[in-house]
């Protein structure tokens, strides 16, 4: 999997974490578990599930979804993030998964979504305004500023 980013010069667009892990599958696997549970440092101690979002056998992204806020999502990060790998984006890859995410919070019953972006990622701001977000408030940073965008979870139809 890993070999894939390298040869498309797209490891870049993951965080370092993944990027350590992927060298190892098992270690991978680990890394997931606890974040599935709520005990990885980064996902801030609340349970969040997590995918690789793919299509004919490529990794096109990831998404990640958090059952619920701590203070610090609240500011910063929210309940779903997702990336989409540089080759991969303007197909609506990211809305799609964006609206996949909705529709399960909404099984968790979770009625409103918190999405945040950076004030600098346009593309990610009208996918979120897309599926339905209003931006709510901005949140300052070290380096620069959130958006913080509330969305609608939805039922999932057939």
């Amino acid at each position: 999997m890993l070999d894939e980013f390298r040869t498309a010069g797209e490891l870049d667009a993951y965080s370092d974490d993944f990027a350590v892990a992927w060298e190892d599958y098992s270690a991978l696997c680990d890394l997931l578990a606890k974040m599935k549970l709520g005990g990885f440092p980064r996902s801030d101690s609340v349970p969040m599930d997590s995918y690789f979002i793919q299509a004919e056998g490529q990794i096109l992204g990831d998404l990640y979804i958090r059952h619920r806020l701590s203070a610090k999502l609240e500011q910063l990060g929210g309940h779903i993030s997702y990336m989409v790998r540089p080759s991969c984006r303007n197909r609506g890859v990211a809305t799609a998964a964006l609206r996949l995410a909705l529709k399960y919070l909404w099984n968790l019953k979770v009625e409103r979504a918190l999405v945040t972006c950076k004030s600098t990622n346009i593309a990610s701001a009208r996918v979120i305004e897309k599926c339905g977000g209003v931006r709510s408030s901005d949140a300052p940073r070290p380096d620069g500023v959130t958006w913080r965008y509330w969305l609608a979870t939805t039922p999932v139809t057939e």
